[in-house]
C-alpha cells in the first residue's frame, strides 16, 4: 500500500476499473521493470503505464512535424558533406607539391 499511496499523491492511481491486461515478458525484461518501479517509487504496473505513455508522446503527432525533422536532418547532411569535400580538396592541395619532388 505504501506505493499506492504516493502514486494517488502525484495522481498516478490505477483505478480497480481499469481494464486488466496480460502480458509475457522476458524475465531479466521483469527485474529491470520491478529495479525501475522501485527507484521511482512506484508500482510495477504504474512503471509500466508511465513508460509507455513515455513512448507515445514521443512519436510525432502530424506528418508536418516529420517531414520538417526529415528536411532538417537532409540539410544538416548536405552541410557535412560540404565539409568533407572542402577538407579532401584542402588535403589533396597540400599533398600535391610533395608528388612533384
Amino acid at each position: 500500500m505504501r506505493h499506492l499511496r504516493k502514486e494517488k499523491v502525484l495522481g498516478d492511481a490505477m483505478s480497480r476499473d481499469d481494464p486488466h491486461f496480460r502480458l509475457r515478458i522476458p524475465e531479466d525484461l521483469k527485474r529491470e521493470i520491478e529495479t525501475a518501479a522501485r527507484a521511482n517509487s512506484r508500482t510495477i504496473t504504474s512503471e509500466v503505464v508511465y513508460r509507455l505513455e513515455q513512448s507515445f508522446a514521443r512519436r510525432p503527432t502530424n506528418k508536418g512535424g516529420l517531414v520538417e525533422e526529415i528536411e532538417a536532418i537532409r540539410m544538416r547532411l548536405a552541410h557535412v558533406q560540404d565539409l568533407l569535400q572542402k577538407q579532401e580538396l584542402s588535403t589533396s592541395i597540400r599533398e600535391k607539391p610533395n608528388e612533384t619532388q
